[in-house]
């Protein structure tokens, strides 16, 4: 697949992506041919304009790395050698999560439930929900793959997620990251809630994030070293 093809690809997913988050946001999918405006209107809104940010960034990032290894192993190999990255990613945020959440996440709370502004930290617990979700189901799809499915003769291409599957196939490591990830998304609920119930939703964020500390420290313990 020539460079441009790739980059015609992306950016028609970008825009499929682009086009859900403005109706997440309150507007059309049909309003991405006015997203410029849209950015103008909402020059202000630093969580929309994050968000947008980020997806750009994360679509053309993954992109570069494509176009950048095509060459050298092809457009199969390549594609997914950067599929592989973005698992891998997925499959280890829940390990910093805990400690973004203690540093990061609650003291954001504190902050923007003295100024009555809660509303400007949802964005984050938001991510924090999504992103331990989509650990959770990819850890999932791995384990089932791992321990029920095979990669038949003549596709050593697929070597490329052995570093992914060889983590989910040891049981203490996937406990370790299954917790974690069902303690983010707790932890992403109980923050986006917290407009409604206030006191009550940072105490659970507290319980959850020394609870995941706590996961967090003994999975590092146990984590061995894996050839990528």
């Amino acid at each position: 697949m020539s460079a441009l093809a790739s980059f015609l690809i992306v950016s028609a997913i970008l825009a499929f992506n682009l086009a859900r988050l403005l109706e997440r946001w309150g507007y059309s999918k049909k309003d991405i041919v006015h997203l410029p405006e849209i950015l103008d209107e909402n020059s202000e809104n630093v969580n929309f304009l994050k968000a947008v940010r980020e997806s750009v960034h994360y679509h053309f990032t993954f992109w570069g790395v494509y176009v950048t290894v095509s060459p050298v192993y092809g457009p199969v190999k390549s594609a997914l050698f950067v599929i592989s990255i973005v698992a891998k990613v997925i499959l280890l945020s829940p390990l910093m999560l805990p400690f973004f959440v203690l540093v990061v996440g609650i003291p954001a709370f504190l902050y923007f439930a003295s100024k009555g502004e809660l509303n400007k930290v949802m964005g984050l617990f938001a991510w924090i929900f999504w992103v331990s979700l989509a650990s959770l189901v990819l850890l999932g799809i791995l384990r089932f793959v791992a321990l029920h499915a095979s990669v038949p003769r003549g596709y050593s291409d697929f070597g490329t997620f052995r570093g992914p599957l060889l983590l989910v196939e040891d049981y203490p490591i996937f406990r370790g990251l299954f917790l974690l990830s069902t303690l983010g998304v707790l932890s992403g609920i109980s923050g986006y809630l917290g407009t409604r119930y206030g006191n009550l939703s940072l105490l659970a964020l507290l319980v959850i994030g020394i609870v995941s500390v706590f996961v967090d420290v003994r999975l590092l313990g146990v984590l061995v070293v894996i050839e990528w």
